[in-house]
């Protein structure tokens, strides 16, 4: 916080030496000049304010962010912590002030631009008397005189001088002077000012001393969540990004993992998909992992969870916190390593109760179509194919005129509604506060019957039961409901978004009896994208219920213990039908299942924390011992065959081929004990050490606990002498960390000898048995990153401008990835620890405000630039190093890792060009290929062209990714706009393969069309058309042709506000309205083909590979926020 004392400064420079009396008259006389100034200034500025259950000195630091106010008073006899909810909008600042300290015994006034509180009756006096207040055996025998100032060197009245373990004090004059009695030449006096850091000063029989007071850095005050705890900002040694719940509030988003995205360095957050409720994947820091999972750790109050999907509200999030190095992440020890994201929600504030509203209606479209050929260029197309290769035209002229011209985008992409309503009741007391609030969101997907819906309740209590044992509870209930598209996720090539650009425009949508038309020749089997938008279900259906209870009892002053249950139960249900007749290849006659799964995750923590202030020493430390039980089962069942769509999946036991249905079971405990120690030399000095020990039945029986350590060290430079005349250095502070986190992402019993059942026939007669499906591996354990990380924080010109900036390095090792065995083996792979990746970066946070007053303009700018490699990939058991592996999953080979290469990468044939004759292909060492097909590069120079010849193709990663975010207010309006790109890096379009293959059985892009090879000379991008072509680029390895820029600046959001004024909303009794209207993804910028460069399909091995998803939206919405 920013605490500026009245500047005098033109009446002490001019006369040094003039009385105090003549200085009076003169400041009188000048501030008489300017009262008419001044009362303008106060009057006319009008401030907005937007804080829920924050302290005294947050609001203090919003109103000088946003004003030229500055607040003075002393620290010491005002409750700077004191929580209270602020909603106002374009309000004087005399009118602000009298709210926020009605009930208290805080005044104020207000003299230019600045504003001094005081205490009307202090809690603790303030003793002058020299003989007031000290032990009775002890005789006040040693003065002392000086001067408070700060900085700059300007006196500071009102300072507080204490002498340090008594009640004995005293206030600094107007002219920052003060004069006290202590009980000897050592005493020590403790000086404080309210946004100034206090000081000590021994005396050591000094007389007269002068002290000058640093100023508190804006913001550094406030308090950051960290693992089983809190910290100040300043004294933050580890790399935290935060944001909050005012941020979240800007876009109107449907998921916590949407909120972040371009709000934190380091943080990578892509709207995959489109799908309503899905589609976010976010990674920390880059890719650590080859199938251990990427996916961060999230913490939600203190309960860790895997994820949650969209079954949190993020309307009831207070702040949102990003663990990023090892020194905040070892305290979660083997979930650690990907980062944890601790979530804190809302909670009640002492006060009245309060009732908040806030709803916004809106639509979501397509945010591009792709431009296809119409009917009759596609009638052109077929028919000069079937003229070059002598066959007889496709379409007769005299039918061409009949034939339908269906543009089966529009066909299956619609207008989407969205609502959402938020209901929240919050307030209390100094002993018990409490917030719930319940949610309603319906989101409809802009694929036909594709949407989300939510239901959620919460219910968070404190409760205070005496002076040292108190309560918290956490209670939220979702109920969700998803139905989903068939995209490329759920079905691959048959997905809406492939076959809605690949389908004929001729081929009609139903055929003459109304029944659904399916098209055979669209590669990978006929479907009809409309029949499947219309009559295909895949719906999920969950209960989510998370919950705990927190006990705390202070035994001694510095000293508490800290007690926890948390849990967390969802239960889920899957329903598909496909109805008869809908495709032409696989079961046609109907495709039906049905699947339930439960989980359970029980949690206890216990933890005992210590805090200390010894003179300059601040020693905190915390112990504890944690214990998580997590369950899991399912069943399923599925059939084909149906005589009726009419009971849909509800008659399972009509269908004609019925599915074995089949179950399973899943039990995990990890066990943890851990520590943390904080230690503080003189608010200069900070040190970090945290170590967590933990124990997982997911390991082999040799390796079942592991140490995670961390360490860390930071300097408040600025708080050095050395610094302490710095003007425009408000905070400068260094940081070093160096540690380990793991990752246990498997499932349970890979570490087990496993059986699957079977069914061996026996002469003639089918048996039920089991097999060995997997062997023991008594040594699995979890991976392990080690990372370091140095950064550095700065604020400069009285912190208008606040940089954060880290350098890391993050190495993980004994990856855990289902390696290829022999075939002497009996078994085909096994999960195994096998070779390391490494990631490296630079990140930074860029914050100023730009203009302060009546208009109002701050920015806000992060990027990251992370880099990642292959380390290792293990050795053949000869003492050979592998030089590659083939990803997990499906596509695995087409994206290897290779060693010393960055970990995702496309690997196939380079297109060269087009081959201008047959001899050139001939010549070229492919003599399958003619005229007009595509060129592959020969890699290896030897005359042929084979799989020797694949090489690597594209660099999935970015060179670089932002976020940008301006905020502007004026009068009664605010406007947002967060900028969110990604520079440098590759995406893989492999349907591409389809779109630009013209066969003429398949619309392709008019794009292919116009520019595809026509004859020698002719200079095409694309190969000719061919009813061939589908041989000769679509089946064979990946090639170029897959690979496309995808670079992108994206305008996220746009929002514009506007309050109603004070005088309005007074009158029809509420304490805040405001009105807007936001915009989201309205303005893309690339260079990419399809429908969006974000796009990923989730279940792809690497990041950037599109395979046809569910496309991603833009939207606009209207919407109010009603406090009432």
């Amino acid at each position: 916080m920013n605490k500026n004392i009245i500047r005098l400064g033109i009446v002490y420079l001019l006369f040094p030496n003039i009385s105090l009396k003549m200085k009076l008259t003169t400041l009188f006389l000048i501030l008489a000049l300017f009262r008419i100034e001044a009362s303008t200034y106060s009057q006319n500025t009008k401030i907005t304010l937007d804080l829920e259950a924050v302290s005294f000195m947050t609001v203090f630091n919003e109103i000088e962010a946003k004003s030229e106010f500055k607040f003075l008073g002393n620290q010491d006899v005002i409750d700077t912590e004191r929580l209270v909810s602020v909603h106002v909008h374009k309000e004087r600042i005399d009118n602000i002030l009298t709210d926020l300290f009605r009930g208290t015994d805080i005044s104020f006034k207000i003299i230019d631009r600045q504003i001094i509180l005081k205490r009307e009756k202090p809690k603790t006096p303030i003793i002058e008397s020299p003989n007031i207040g000290l032990n009775p055996e002890k005789e006040l025998q040693f003065s002392v005189t000086g001067t408070i100032t700060d900085q700059s060197g300007t006196p500071m009245p009102g300072a507080n001088i204490l002498e340090k373990g008594t009640t004995n004090g005293t206030q600094a004059d107007f002219d920052g002077n003060f004069s006290i009695s202590v009980v000897d030449e050592n005493a020590i006096l403790t000086v404080s000012y309210i946004g100034y850091a206090t000081k000590e000063i021994s005396i050591n029989g000094q007389t007269n001393i002068t002290v000058s007071l640093v100023e508190s850095a804006a913001g550094l005050e406030e308090v950051v969540v960290v693992g089983y705890g809190t910290v100040k900002k300043s004294d933050l040694t580890g790399s935290v990004s935060s944001v909050t719940s005012e941020e979240i509030a800007q876009v109107p988003v449907t998921s916590v993992s949407s909120a972040l995205q371009g709000r934190a360095a380091g943080v990578s957050v892509n709207q995959a998909s489109g799908q309503p409720g899905q589609g976010v994947v976010i990674r920390v820091r880059g890719n650590n992992s080859i199938s251990g999972g990427n996916n961060p750790l999230y913490v939600v109050d203190g309960f860790p969870l895997n994820d949650f999907g969209s079954d949190i509200n993020p309307e009831d999030i207070k702040s949102m916190e990003i663990l990023k190095d090892a020194s905040s992440t070892a305290i979660y020890g083997a979930r650690g390593a990907n980062g944890v994201i601790l979530i804190t929600t809302k909670r009640g504030a002492e006060g009245k109760a309060k009732v908040s509203y806030h709803g916004y209606q809106g639509f979501q479209t397509l945010r591009n179509k792709i431009d296809l050929l119409d009917r009759d260029t596609y009638v052109e197309m077929a028919n000069s194919i079937a003229a070059a290769e002598g066959d007889a035209p496709v379409f007769n002229a005299g039918e061409i005129a009949n034939l339908p011209n269906n543009d089966w985008q529009d066909m299956v992409y619609r207008t989407a509604s969205m609502q959402n309503h938020q209901v929240s009741v919050s307030g209390g007391n100094d002993v018990a506060k409490y917030y719930t609030s319940f949610n309603y969101l319906n989101q409809e997907g802009i694929i036909t019957n594709s949407g989300f819906k939510r239901y959620s309740v919460r219910i968070n209590g404190d409760l205070k039961i005496n002076d040292r044992l108190s309560l918290q509870n956490n209670l939220a209930i979702t109920w969700s409901e998803y139905n989903q598209a068939n995209d490329a996720a759920a079905d691959g090539y048959g997905a809406i978004p492939f076959t809605s650009l690949v389908m004929p425009p001729t081929d009609p949508i139903r055929e003459s009896d109304g029944s659904y038309s399916v098209f055979s020749g669209v590669p990978w089997g006929g479907t009809n994208p409309v029949a499947f938008a219309n009559e295909d279900m895949f719906q999920r259906l969950n209960t989510r219920i998370i919950g705990g209870i927190d006990l705390n009892y202070k035994i001694l002053d510095g000293l508490s213990f800290n007690t926890n249950v948390g849990l967390t139960a969802l239960t889920g249900t899957t329903n598909t039908y496909r109805p008869i007749g809908i495709i032409s290849s696989g079961p046609s006659d109907g495709q039906a299942s049905k699947s339930t799964d439960n989980s359970f995750s029980l949690v206890n923590e216990n933890i005992l924390n210590f805090s200390k202030e010894l003179g300059k020493h601040s020693i905190g430390a915390l112990a504890g011992m944690t214990y998580q039980k997590d369950k899991s089962n399912s069943l399923s069942a599925s059939g084909t065959g149906f005589l009726t769509d009419a009971f849909g999946n509800n008659n399972l036991q009509s269908a004609a081929n019925r599915g074995t249905p089949s179950t399973g079971f899943s039990d995990a405990t990890l066990i943890s004990y851990l520590s943390r120690a904080n230690y503080t030399f003189d608010d200069r000095y900070l040190m970090t050490l945290t170590a967590r020990y933990d124990g997982s039945s997911k390991f082999g029986k040799n390796n079942k606990y592991a140490f995670f350590p961390s360490a860390a060290l930071a300097w408040k430079i600025s708080n050095e002498e050395f610094l302490a005349d710095s003007k425009n250095i408000n905070d400068l502070k260094l940081r070093l960390s160096y540690g380990k986190s793991g990752n246990q992402a498997i499932g349970s019993y890979q570490t087990l000898a496993r059986l699957t059942n079977t069914s061996p026939v026996f002469d003639g007669t089918q048996n039920v048995g089991f097999v060995l499906s997997a062997f023991e591996n008594p040594d699995l354990k979890w991976e392990t990153t080690t990372a370091s990380n140095i950064g550095v924080d700065l604020g400069l010109f009285n912190n208008r401008i606040n940089l954060i900036a880290d350098y890391y390095t993050k190495n993980t090792e004994d990856l855990l990835f289902n390696a290829i065995l022999p075939t002497s083996s009996g078994f085909t792979s096994s999960v195994r620890n096998v070779g390391e990746i490494e990631n490296k970066g630079f990140e930074f946070e860029l914050a100023t405000k730009n203009f302060v007053g009546n208009f109002n303009w701050t920015t806000s700018l992060n990027m990251n630039f992370n880099r990642n490699k292959v380390v290792s990939l293990g050795n053949d058991g000869l003492g050979n190093k592998i030089e590659r592996i083939d990803a997990p999953g499906g596509g695995g080979n087409w994206f290897p890792l290779f060693l010393g290469e960055p970990g995702q990468q496309l690997y196939g044939f380079e297109i060269e060009g087009i081959y201008e004759t047959d001899a050139e292909a001939d010549q070229n060492g492919e003599p399958n290929k003619t005229a007009g097909d595509y060129r592959f590069k020969d890699t290896n120079g030897n005359g042929i062209v084979n799989n020797d010849d694949q090489t690597i193709l594209s660099n999935l990663q970015p060179d670089f990714t932002f976020g940008f975010n301006n905020e502007f207010s004026y009068k009664n309006f605010d406007l947002t706009i967060l900028m969110v790109g990604s520079v440098g890096n590759d995406i893989v379009n492999e349907f591409n393969k389809y779109y630009t293959a013209i066969t003429g059985d398949w619309n392709v892009t008019q794009e292919a069309w116009d520019n595809r090879w026509t004859g020698p000379g002719s200079g095409g991008t694309y190969a000719k058309a061919s009813s061939n072509a589908i041989n000769t680029i679509t089946f064979a390895p990946p090639t170029s042709l897959w690979v496309e820029d995808g670079s992108y600046i994206k305008f996220r959001d746009i929002k514009l506000g506007y309050y109603l004024p004070k005088s309005v909303i007074d009158k029809i009794g509420l304490e805040r309205f405001k009105l807007y209207v936001s915009g989201q993804n309205l303005i893309t910028i690339t260079n990419y083909s399809h429908y969006d460069p974000e796009a990923q399909w989730e279940s792809a091995p690497v990041n950037g590979w599109d395979r046809g998803v569910y496309p991603s939206t833009k939207s606009v919405t209207v919407g109010v926020m009603i406090d009432f």
